[in-house]
């Protein structure tokens, strides 16, 4: 299948592996025709939805490369948050994709928790040294997530796992009642 999307420039292409009442998820077919990971888009974000053109061309070049459709991951479709939990699980990097205010604005990286609205990230540079402290994502912006692809792959052979987080400073929060 190939579909257009607001955030792409032509086409997007794979395999629908996945479809929830929000999301969708495709086994990615890149341009050198070979899978590359999972990405889960926005179904309200995907426009003109086809057949890719010339299947068995596909079909043949995945095959005389040993390449085999890959198996789901159990991602829950349900929501943003949902994505980034179960995948964060399954996966030891993700890209999270925040493009509503600039189409090339991407996190990568460990998912350390989700909650109140917020994804906390661990991030990992493209040189694949792990930031020290978390990140927060607000789940209202994230537009896409991707994972098990050769980038993310790579990301985590040559950076490892995770270091141990330092904990974000909260302020404690406090009740003020007015006695008045």
């Amino acid at each position: 299948m190939r579909f257009h999307r607001r955030f792409e420039d032509g086409w997007v292409r794979g395999y629908v592996v996945g479809v929830g009442p929000v999301f969708l998820m495709l086994a990615e077919v890149g341009d050198d025709v070979r899978f590359d990971g999972f990405g889960c888009y926005r179904l309200v974000e995907v426009k003109n939805l086809e057949p890719a053109p010339y299947p068995e061309f596909v079909e043949a070049a995945l095959d005389k490369r040993g390449e085999v459709l890959p198996e789901p991951p159990a991602v829950a479709l349900n929501s943003i948050g949902d994505i980034l939990a179960t995948a964060g699980r399954l996966f030891p990097v993700l890209t999270v994709h925040t493009e509503a205010g600039k189409a090339s604005d991407c996190h990568i990286g460990a998912i350390a928790g989700v909650e109140g609205g917020v994804a906390w990230m661990q991030d990992i540079g493209p040189d694949a040294v792990w930031e020290a402290r978390p990140a927060a994502r607000p789940l209202d912006t994230v537009t896409r997530v991707d994972f098990g692809g050769g980038y993310e792959t790579a990301l985590a052979l040559v950076g490892g796992p995770p270091p141990v987080m330092i904990e974000v400073e909260r302020v404690p929060l406090r009740l003020v009642a007015d006695n008045g």
